[in-house]
């Protein structure tokens, strides 16, 4: 098994049921199947996205109020007890988000891809040493970061909630 990402539209009306639930997967689940929710799933590839992004693991920490963080890991924690990331971003900082995400080449981040840095700092999944699949990941990063700004552009027009689930 392992840690995927999934992210998921929720209107603001159904977010205080979310924040009143007593078993939010239930409830993030009941409101996933509406119709027109927009979801995106990254799979894997949310801690090695975060480190080539801001140059850190999520897992061992994020930086304050670092919006290209956020939009991979969150803003607000449901629960801070919880060993998973599950978070959401309100609408204005949404918005914020796919402003920020459509102002950035990403193909300047893949200039320096070393996959040695990511086995180095530990970067989740544990891919980095198959250097026959480097083009590949590389395309995988690209492939999700393209999905991520799509769902983020489609919320914020939207102007709902993103909660992100990484369990």
């Amino acid at each position: 098994m392992g840690m995927y990402a999934m992210y998921q539209e929720v209107k603001k009306e159904d977010f205080k049921k979310l924040l009143e639930s007593d078993d939010f997967f239930e409830t993030i689940e009941e409101l996933e199947e509406k119709d027109g929710t927009e979801l995106c799933d990254i799979d894997k590839m949310w801690d090695a996205l975060h480190f080539l992004i801001n140059g850190l693991s999520a897992i061992h920490g994020t930086p304050e109020d670092n919006i290209l963080s956020e939009f991979i890991i969150g803003s607000e924690s449901f629960d801070e007890e919880s060993e998973d990331f599950i978070r959401y971003i309100p609408t204005e900082r949404v918005i914020e988000i796919a402003k920020k995400l459509n102002e950035i080449n990403f193909e300047d981040y893949l200039k320096d891809f070393d996959m040695n840095k990511f086995a180095e700092n530990g970067i989740y999944p544990d891919i980095w040493s198959y250097d026959e699949e480097r083009e590949e990941i590389m395309e995988e990063l690209s492939e999700h970061f393209e999905t991520l700004k799509e769902f983020y552009n489609k919320v914020a027009e939207n102007k709902n909630i993103v909660v992100v689930t990484i369990c």
